[in-house]
């Protein structure tokens, strides 16, 4: 019995065993969790305070610089009022030691005293009047000093240092301080001396009492050397963490670059090392720059920490405590196993739930204290009410820069322009193209009244940058818009990312291309015979009884062009919804049996207007239409230039009828008013009267002399000439119109002789012509050009002038018969020119601009029979003669 027993306890014992060794491992585990929790809580806690603790001591840094600069400029501003009611010698001596006694009283809190010196430096006079036995004798020691006051005459301001003279025993602590101050000079206007003013460094850097509460930081002024300047604790003697070389080794303006403006040091204090935090700013007095540093004892900042820190170890303690206990109680009471599991998972359910927590409220707390994202409020004055931490890294300009102002462009621009942040509050988004782009701004998606952008800068703080800009606008519990929001982040990965992608879509569209190539060039031999339709000049739409296009001919050039394959299109999508309707019916009369041509007049893409003949018939056998389109454009001109000619040639008659019955009046008129003046010799208005008379009646017999040329045209009679000497005659002629104006005359011949067969008289008369036109386009002291040149077979003129030029809607009607913009003319004169160089088979074109001027070019053919045609011209003339 006891034999069988014994296996059964056994087997009862050693999982218990196993259970009880699983508990205590498990227990130790977790202690051993729980303490590397603490450590790591421990030590993330004491960093994060140690980070927050140097960013609030740098800020409090670049405000005491900001106040220590304002008290050295309210110095600079007394002192400047004292140089000016002290400008000369007489002055001084008059009221200048109750000048400078009322500016000490003054400006007592941050300035120690004001000191007169001598030529030589040496200070003669002190106020407040009881510090001026201490301050006498003792020697101004500062070279900077002395070349701009002495040498520049010119105010001071920065580092001074007084000595004792030799002689000169004074108990006054010799030390290098801050001050400025101005030369003086005699009545001669020789210098004589200076005024100068030291500042008390520590009330100056001590004056704000917050700083005086904190017991934690020294507060110390820091020269460009490295020295201590207040509190006088010497030079600053430190090494950074990391092993890099001490500060006495080091220039301070390397040893200030910190862009955080903040770092961890190791000091020597009381020949001992201790590790501390300084956070300074700089300032800047005179020409050299100094600096605010704080400094705090790493250890004086840990005691908070670690105090607070017990808690968490007690914490600790007490878990592991009810850790071992529960595991205890396990290993005692296996009845109870299962309930103290269950505890132990809803504790270890309950700690992750309270991470999660601890994370996610620090998170929040971090999007509070700075979001990573770019920043910037305005309010409805456009002035900046936020400026956030990575605005400030982005562009470099601080919160306290930019808030309360409008010049947030200047991170951006160089001149003043609204954002889009602008365009929202003041409620012109329609106006963002003007500063944008066309298209460049665009509505957000996400995010309702918002508007983006993209924004290439070419140096933005020393780098190529592409910044995408959101704007919102932030409405109040009314609805109405009382600030607006930017962001911008730098997209240049993004930008560059993208041009790569196009740069391959171009290379995989280039592919598609060629494969599309290779696929017409198989497609060729069965084109063939479409081909052969492409090629009729006339448009064939294959149309089905219902106007759907089975085919049209040229598609294949419309798909060359990007257009679609008008297959199984209605025809009539193709047709201008002005002339839809009349097409409709007649393809509903074509449908009946009806097949009568009809013409379009319609206005092609590249703006021409062209006449259309469309003629339709149906396909024997089957039960579809062909439509024929033709362009009949110049079948409609040639027939519009002939209705124009016969109305011409109409009106020329007319007009040579009347220009012969009118021409002996004139003539008789003439005469009468130049006997009459000779016998009455009238003088005075009466003489200026009868010179009117005869100029009008003088513009009259031109003005029918014009009209019976236009009317009765003349065949040419051609010889061989000299263009030369005819364009030289057509100048002779119109020489006193060109010595009333002062015109100047440019020649330009490229060979000696330009010989030309043309009719020398009618060329001759349309050069006047052109001379003419062009002298009274000019001003008096004008340029009139003339120039000959061509090739073996064709001569071209040019006749250039600089006058008020020609409109450029009047350029399509200059050869109109009766066309002018003068006030006096017949508008026959370059009807005649364009009919003359017509008739000698040449061309004639104008080039003009409003008020530059105008070139008339003709080509004429020299015509290569001119001798044989000269010959056969003078046997013909002289028959006619005999």
């Amino acid at each position: 019995m006891n034999t069988s027993r014994n296996p059964s306890r056994m087997r009862t014992k050693i999982p218990r065993i196993y259970l009880r060794y699983s508990i205590w491992i498990s227990a130790a585990i977790i202690v051993v969790l729980i303490v590397l929790l603490a450590l790591t809580i421990y030590s993330v806690r004491e960093r994060a305070i140690i980070d927050l603790f140097s960013t609030q001591q740098t800020l409090i840094a670049q405000r005491t610089a900001s106040r220590t600069e304002e008290s050295l400029r309210r110095c600079e501003r007394g002192m400047l009022s004292l140089s000016r009611s002290l400008a000369d010698g007489r002055a001084m001596a008059e009221h200048g030691p109750a000048s400078i006694q009322n500016l000490a009283d003054e400006l007592q809190d941050i300035v120690q005293v004001i000191v007169v010196i001598d030529q030589d430096g040496l200070v003669t006079d002190a106020y407040p009047i009881e510090d001026a036995q201490m301050y006498r004798g003792l020697m101004l020691d500062n070279s900077a000093f002395k070349h701009a006051v002495r040498g520049l005459r010119e105010r001071y301001s920065g580092e001074i240092r007084l000595v004792a003279s030799a002689g000169k025993r004074t108990a006054l602590p010799v030390r290098q301080t801050i001050g400025t101050g101005f030369p003086l000079f005699t009545a001669a206007g020789d210098y004589s001396g200076a005024v100068v003013a030291l500042l008390r460094t520590q009330p100056i850097i001590g004056r704000s009492g917050e700083y005086d509460q904190n017991l934690l930081h020294e507060l110390w002024l820091v020269d460009a050397k490295g020295h201590v300047v207040a509190p006088d604790v010497g030079a600053l003697k430190a090494s950074i963490i990391g092993g890099k070389p001490f500060m006495d080794k080091m220039p301070p303006v390397v040893f200030f670059s910190d862009p955080a403006n903040h770092r961890e040091i190791m000091l020597e204090r009381d020949q001992r090392a201790l590790k501390s935090i300084i956070a300074y700013a700089p300032i800047r007095i005179g020409a050299n720059p100094w600096w605010i540093v704080l400094v705090t004892p790493y250890e004086k900042l840990l005691v908070p920490i670690r105090s607070a820190s017990f808690n968490i170890v007690f914490g600790a303690i007490g878990l592991i405590a009810v850790v071992v206990i529960t595991a205890v109680s396990l290993a005692r009471a296996d009845v109870k196993r299962l309930k103290m599991k269950e505890e132990l998972k809803r504790l270890q359910e309950r700690e992750e739930w309270q991470g999660k927590l601890l994370r996610e409220k620090m998170t929040v707390a971090g999007i509070i204290e700075g979001s990573p994202v770019p920043m910037f409020v305005i309010n409805q004055e456009h002035k900046v009410i936020l400026w956030n931490r990575a605005c400030t890294d982005l562009t470099g300009y601080s919160s306290e820069e930019m808030i309360g102002t409008n010049n947030y462009y200047r991170p951006f621009y160089e001149t003043p322009r609204p954002f889009l942040a602008d365009f929202i509050i003041d409620r012109h988004t329609e106006s963002f193209a003007e500063f944008y782009g066309e298209n460049k701004v665009t509505k957000s998606e996400t995010i309702s009244g918002a508007y983006e952008a993209v924004k290439h800068f070419k140096n933005l703080r020393g780098k190529d940058r592409h910044l995408h800009f959101l704007a919102a606008p932030i409405f109040d519990e009314k609805g109405e818009i009382v600030a607006a929001i930017e962001t911008f982040l730098d997209v240049t990965r993004e930008v560059e990312t993208t041009k790569i992608l196009q740069e391959y879509a171009e290379t995989l569209q280039n592919e598609v291309d060629e494969n599309i190539h290779l696929r017409k060039e198989k497609e060729e031999l069965s084109n063939y015979l479409e081909s052969i339709i492409e090629s009729l000049p006339d448009k064939i739409y294959d149309l089905n009884k219902n106007g759907i296009i089975n085919y049209v001919s040229r598609h294949l050039a419309r798909s060359r062009q990007g257009r679609s394959d008008p297959a199984g299109k209605h025809f009539t999508e193709y047709v201008a919804p002005e002339h839809r309707d009349y097409v409709v019916s007649k393809w509903e009369q074509a449908q009946q049996g009806i097949f009568e041509p009809y013409e379009l007049d319609v206005v092609a893409r590249d703006g021409t207007k062209r006449h259309l003949l469309l003629t339709s018939n149906p396909v024997k056998g089957t039960d579809r239409f062909v439509l024929v389109q033709r362009d009949i454009t110049e079948f409609k001109e040639l027939e519009k230039k002939y209705y124009e000619s016969q109305k011409l040639a109409a009106i020329g008659q007319l007009s040579a009828g009347i220009a012969h019955e009118v021409r002996n009046p004139l003539s008789s008129i003439k005469m009468s008013l130049q006997i009459l003046e000779k016998r009455m010799q009238p003088t005075g208005n009466d003489l200026k009267r009868f010179k009117i008379a005869q100029r009008e009646v003088e513009h009259l017999e031109k003005l029918v002399s014009d009209v019976l040329i236009f009317a009765k045209p003349t065949t040419p009679q051609k010889e061989l000439i000299d263009m030369r000497s005819l364009i030289e005659h057509g100048l002779s002629m119109v020489e006193k119109a060109i010595n009333d104006k002062q015109i100047h005359v440019h020649r330009h011949f490229e060979h000696e002789h330009e010989m030309i067969a043309v009719d020398p008289a009618m060329l001759s008369q349309a050069l006047i012509n052109l001379f003419l036109n062009a002298i009274d386009a000019m001003e008096p002291g004008g340029t009139l050009g003339v120039s000959a040149h061509g090739q073996a077979d064709r001569l071209t003129i040019e006749i250039e002038d600089n006058g008020c030029g020609i409109d450029e809607e009047d350029l399509p009607h200059l050869y109109n018969p009766f066309f002018t913009r003068k006030n006096y003319g017949t508008g026959l004169g370059l009807t005649q020119v364009k009919r003359i160089v017509d008739q000698h088979g040449g061309e004639i074109d104008v080039f003009s601009k409003k008020g530059e001027g105008t070139r008339f070019v003709i080509t004429l053919p020299r015509g290569s029979e001119a001798s044989s045609g000269q010959a056969g011209e003078e046997t013909h003339k002289s028959s006619e003669r005999g």
